[in-house]
């Protein structure tokens, strides 16, 4: 990852105006060397940095290519411009310092309906505030390659119906002819190859190497889709539709190998990619994206057929998909520790929570291949979930997690 000075383009504006405040100093020289040192205490870049005494000058700045904007107000003076700089949507963050506490609530309050401008009441909490603009920018620059064979005429999925995927997250569906001509396409030989190299050092129950290379070219096929359509993360609308096509149901082990590649990875009805993007975003590790089974207490359990090795520490064991012949997929028996959940459906309610793995176990028979026990730090929360699909990463991610969905519109239920 890039420095927070490189990564993000923060413009730091000063307002001084006619009469600054006498702690800016009252010369020229006096104002750049105490505003540099400002910037270097709230870690920003002087590179980019404004120096405004008139409204004009605000209406003449160019925000293509900025992230947001650090006002540090030094007058009193009401810059009206500054609504030309809120309406852009981007961040806008008022520095109240301890001198400056009146002239950050008077720029403030005429902008603070405006969902993009927040206050910040010392340099600590403006590098806050900036570090939680790194993971929406990096939400924004996903691309995500959606699988999808158009046979399920289920009208509920999330990404069809929440308006926060048309305006927030650029979601492309692949050529799905396109894309079985290119499983076909794979040669046996490269197919064979990478299955036995997948193999190798691991335990292999139930699939045969026929198996496995089948698995090998599905991942080909769907790797070289995200190539050709520069996309950094995948999701299969229900793997289920492709079982005709590829003649067995065979993403599962495909997918868990993207997402050791580094893919954001997801399978289901939707309703946990969001989720899933976020927690890439904001922890830059491997996702789990399991479904809700049972609930005993403050202990809930949740299941999926792949998750990336990455995960854990141990190999996968190559198994068959609910004991159906001809399907590969590959338990991980993840570990215990603390997690964060994201759970959202339809609409725009979000629950973020805490919890511990405590168990995983390989349930066998008509079963996800992976069932982890969670106990939740607030059990209170099972009571708000809204959805049977969810996201899971290892470690607290909770803050920075609810902050994203905050910026996305979504209401935080706590």
């Amino acid at each position: 990852m890039k420095s927070e000075k490189s990564s993000l383009k923060i413009v730091p504006i000063f307002l001084l105006g006619r009469n600054p405040d006498a702690t800016i100093g009252r010369t020229k020289t006096k104002q750049e060397t105490k505003t540099n040192e400002i910037l270097k205490k709230c870690g920003l870049d002087n590179q980019a940095k404004l120096l405004i005494r008139g409204d004009k000058q605000i209406l003449n700045i160019n925000t293509h290519g900025v992230d947001a904007f650090a006002i540090f107000p030094y007058c009193l003076e009401r810059f009206g411009s500054l609504l030309h700089l809120a309406e852009t949507g981007k961040p806008i963050v008022i520095v109240s310092e301890e001198n400056t506490f009146l002239n950050a609530l008077e720029t403030f309050q005429y902008l603070a309906d405006r969902e993009n401008v927040e206050l910040a009441f010392n340099p600590k909490q403006v590098r806050a505030k900036i570090k939680a603009l790194k993971p929406s920018k990096m939400l924004d620059a996903m691309k995500v390659c959606l699988f999808d064979a158009g046979e399920w005429k289920l009208d509920g999925i999330a990404w069809q119906r929440n308006p926060l995927f048309s305006d927030k997250l650029n979601v492309q569906r692949a050529d799905v002819e396109k894309f079985i001509e290119t499983v076909r396409r794979i040669g046996s030989a490269e197919a064979e190859t990478l299955a036995k190299k997948w193999m190798k050092g691991v335990r292999v129950l139930e699939p045969s190497i026929d198996d496995v290379a089948e698995a090998a070219r599905v991942y080909l096929a769907m790797r070289k889709t995200l190539l050709e359509m520069k996309a950094n993360a995948a999701y299969v609308l229900w793997c289920g539709q492709f079982t005709k096509k590829l003649e067995a149901k065979k993403m599962c082990f495909a997918l868990a190998k993207l997402a050791d590649d580094g893919y954001a990875t997801g399978c289901w009805r939707g309703e946990n990619l969001l989720p899933l993007l976020i927690l890439h975003s904001v922890s830059k590790k491997p996702v789990f994206v399991p479904e809700a089974f049972t609930c005993l207490g403050d202990t809930i359990t949740l299941r999926h057929c792949f998750a990336p090795a990455k995960l854990t520490k141990g190999k996968y064991v190559l198994r068959t998909w609910r004991n159906m012949k001809g399907t590969v997929t590959g338990y991980c028996q993840l570990p215990k520790g603390q997690v964060t959940l994201i759970n959202c459906g339809i609409g725009d309610r979000m629950v973020v929570a805490k919890g511990r793995v405590i168990n995983c176990r390989d349930l066998e028979g008509d079963n996800c291949r992976m069932t982890v026990w969670v106990k939740m730090e607030n059990p209170k929360l099972i009571e708000k979930f809204v959805a049977r699909e969810f996201a899971l990463v290892y470690g607290d991610y909770e803050k920075e997690a609810a902050d994203l969905g905050e910026r996305l519109g979504l209401n935080v239920l706590r």
